[in-house]
């Protein structure tokens, strides 16, 4: 059975035991795929005690003796010229490695590029890689030049500067070249940071072990700003505690120390610990251009000179590796005491205030003297409790143009967040947000133009309407919002997707996001031709010039850095993903496995499927057909549907299912809330009719009859239950596959996956049980499925 078809096992009632699992186990203990007549490689044994921490970038030496011999005379000899040429901007004199470091701090991004390349070769390669100093026109046969036009006489005589002004600032040009005997490869990025991340891609290869000569590639970003915003300590599911909520030895679990106190507080930045920079060295890998530090329920104490000098320590060692910072906000801080005497009254609060303009304006200054490549800031404004323009009388697009206009000077950009749902605007959760900012999209302006929102300005938009469940329908503002900057945010850390508890590889659900429809219409109502999601964050629907991905990051400072070594995929995934959001997941979980896990068929087929079924499994087991928000109470891991206790109503579990004798699901029909007509109309009128809409999506707009007849010749109540047990015995069978691959694993890394595996299938256990008795209760119905 294929990956792809393993997409859609669990829908399908198809277990991994039929498939990839039943071939893990017939290796057995030789590491070789049924039927196989290949010998066995060797299993990644040499270090049992491997906890996990390099990420994806620990280059194991290549076990196929054949390959490594061809890799060795192919690759011999790293040259980066004028690698010091262009020193990264450092502010913090005392800027230093925590002793007993093994990361060491870089001067330049060249010299970044340089040293991973000889730590990955070397390491790949079972032997040293030399560095060429000499001069660039004498290349050594199996050199590997990187470097920019500026930067490398090689790059100027083999790569032409239109080849990389198509490829832009981030992209990056690899080309094979062969003069007389000698052969080499060619590296080249219009900026030292396009060369670095193709110097990424070049080890990539070799990790997943594609050739590396007859190459002539031409690889840039589709999107431009690729940002991670790290959420501190909320929703921190890789803390270094037992539980994975919190930290040890007087850290808060977060991966930057900014005040640790005990045993951990010398600690603090302005030194720099070895995690730093593996996760720099690790967004580097897969583009990530930058990293909001800070939670968006904000905490002013990242705006005082106190912190901003930390922020200045963690500036400098991540620069060489092209990530920037950035910084959430709260609207209010210019009343927050702490800043006396410069402080702000109500009545200057209002966004169009000279005073409350000058004053986001004097601590943007203040920030970028000692941080000058600041992004901006990221502002979470009237919503759970967090202050924002509303408070004084003003809409959002005030707010966010307020400081925009304080900070468009300084070259920063505002990314308001659109996760607003106030109760007074509609009774459907759902609607609000779009009806909070649509309409100031739409606002003419005094040019003739449409849209209030200034050009510094992007809206933060979750994939969906709700809050980062298993699968959502698209947010409607995704191709409505045709005047305004938008930036998709999705959620790496698992808060519904099984926390650093459950095995969930979500890029196969971003990928169905950035490949869903939207039905994007011209001004005369034609169809657009290009208008999936993925084309109106990459700016193609509506011309945007600048264009911003987001994910939510699930960094802590556990050993493995995700507090789940398979949540390290939904990471590199993002990024992959950030970068090109036409890749197949399935590809991206194939290159995954092998730079983690290792090349062995019997090992990347069976991870690979594991990861590729598990998302669809986890929505099979918790959230199936629709049926949204389940999770008791605050914690959003386990379930809760008959919970109708908590103050908001539309916190409560029973607000989303309205389980009833006659069904189940919140009608967003038109004869509902009609949700369905904020979308554009061809998808509204798709989603509205609950003959036409798509079942996996069903319960989100119709509240469905237990009787209804589903696709599969069940009715709705047999369809639901089999999806609940069908997820359920998908979590078996990769605690299965997983176990069979023991031999193949090296030891503390399988344990610690195959006990969160145990733990796992209890808790989807739980989830089933749970809802389809509660389920049961309403329906009246047998339950024809078991365990």
């Amino acid at each position: 059975m294929s990956r792809r078809v393993l997409m859609g096992a669990v829908a399908a009632g198809v277990t991994m035991g039929a498939g990839v699992g039943e071939a893990a186990r017939a290796a057995g203990r030789t590491g070789v795929p049924a039927g196989s007549d290949a010998p066995a490689p060797t299993a990644p044994h040499e270090d049992d005690d491997y906890d996990g921490s390099a990420l994806w970038l620990r280059y194991v030496p290549i076990s196929d003796p054949h390959l490594l011999r061809r890799y060795r005379r192919q690759v011999t000899t790293v040259v980066v010229e004028n690698a010091d040429r262009n020193p990264s901007y450092r502010h913090t004199p005392n800027l230093t490695m925590a002793p007993g470091s093994t990361e060491r701090l870089m001067a330049s991004t060249l010299e970044a590029a340089r040293e991973e390349l000889v730590r990955g070769l070397s390491g790949l390669l079972d032997h040293p890689v030399r560095v060429h100093n000499g001069p660039g026109r004498a290349l050594p046969d199996g050199s590997v030049v990187v470097g920019t036009r500026d930067s490398s006489w090689a790059v100027r005589r083999f790569v032409p500067a239109g080849d990389l002004e198509a490829v832009g600032r981030d992209g990056f040009v690899i080309r094979s070249v062969s003069q007389g005997q000698r052969a080499f490869t060619i590296i080249a990025g219009t900026t030292d940071i396009g060369a670095l991340y193709g110097a990424f891609a070049f080890l990539r290869r070799l990790q997943t072990h594609k050739p590396v000569t007859g190459l002539d590639i031409a690889d840039a970003p589709r999107v431009a700003n690729r940002h991670l915003n790290y959420w501190d300590t909320e929703r921190l599911y890789a803390g270094n505690d037992a539980s994975g909520t919190g930290g040890l030895n007087g850290e808060n679990g977060a991966i930057f120390n900014f005040a640790a106190t005990g045993a951990s507080a010398s600690r603090n930045l302005p030194l720099i610990l070895d995690r730093y920079l593996v996760a720099a060295r690790a967004m580097a890998s897969v583009g990530i251009t930058g990293i909001t530090i800070n939670n968006v329920n904000a905490n002013n104490a990242y705006l005082t000179p106190e912190y901003i000098a930390q922020e200045a320590a963690l500036a400098d060692a991540l620069r060489p590796y092209g990530i920037r910072l950035a910084l959430s906000i709260r609207y209010a801080a210019p009343m927050d005491s702490r800043f006396a005497p410069d402080t702000l009254t109500e009545e200057q609060m209002a966004p169009d205030h000279p005073d409350f303009q000058d004053w986001w304006a004097r601590k943007a200054r203040q920030i970028q003297e000692s941080v000058p490549d600041l992004i901006g800031f990221t502002v979470k404004a009237n919503s759970e409790g967090q202050p924002g323009p509303q408070d004084f009388g003003h809409d959002h697009g005030d707010g966010a143009n307020g400081m925009a206009t304080a900070v468009a000077p300084l070259g920063l950009t505002i990314y308001w967040r659109t996760f607003v749902y106030n109760p007074d605007v509609d009774t459907d959760r759902l609607k609000r947000a779009y009806l909070e900012f649509g309409h100031i999209d739409d606002e003419p302006q005094p040019d003739g133009t449409k849209g209030r929102f200034l050009d510094n300005v992007f809206l933060q938009t979750k994939n969906g309407p709700l809050d980062f469940q298993a699968r959502e329908p698209i947010h409607p503002m995704f191709g409505r919002m045709e005047n305004t900057n938008q930036a998709l945010e999705l959620q790496i850390t698992q808060e519904y997707t099984g926390q650093n508890r459950m095995l969930c590889f979500l890029a196969p659900m971003w990928e169905e996001i950035l490949k869903t429809d939207t039905y994007a219409t011209d001004a005369q109502g034609e169809l657009l031709e290009q208008r999936l999601v993925g084309h109106v964050v990459d700016g193609t629907v509506q011309n945007h010039a600048d264009t911003a991905i987001v994910g939510v990051a699930n960094f802590g400072n556990a050993d493995n850095l995700t507090g789940h070594h398979f949540s390290q995929a939904n990471l590199y995934a993002f990024g992959r993903q950030a970068w090109d959001w036409t890749l197949e997941s399935a590809d991206i979980a194939d290159d995954w496995v092998r730079m983690t896990w290792g090349n062995s068929p019997t090992v990347v087929e069976a991870i690979s499927a594991m990861m590729m079924g598990s998302w669809e499994a986890l929505v099979s087991y918790q959230t199936p057909l629709g049926i949204g928000h389940q999770f008791t109470a605050d914690v959003h891991y386990g379930p809760g549907p008959s919970e109708s206790h908590l103050p908001r109503e539309d916190w409560n579990p029973t607000y989303y299912n309205q389980a009833d004798s006659v069904g189940l699901g919140y009608d967003r029909s038109p004869t509902g809330s009609d949700l369905t007509a904020q979308y554009f109309p061809a998808l509204g009128a798709l989603y509205a009719d609950i003959d036409t809409v798509p079942e996996n999506l069903m319960m989100w707009f119709h509240h469905v009859p237990w009787d209804r007849p589903m696709s599969s010749g069940r009715i709705f109540w047999d369809e639901l239950v089999h999806h609940y047990y069908s997820g359920v015995r998908y979590v078996g069978e990769m605690r299965r596959t997983w176990d069979a691959l023991e031999p193949e694993i090296d030891a503390r890394r399988f344990a610690e996956v195959r006990a969160k595996l145990e733990l796992h299938e209890v808790d989807a256990a739980d989830w089933r049980d749970t809802c389809v008795g509660y389920w049961q209760e309403f329906s009246g119905r047998e339950i024809r499925e078991t365990a």
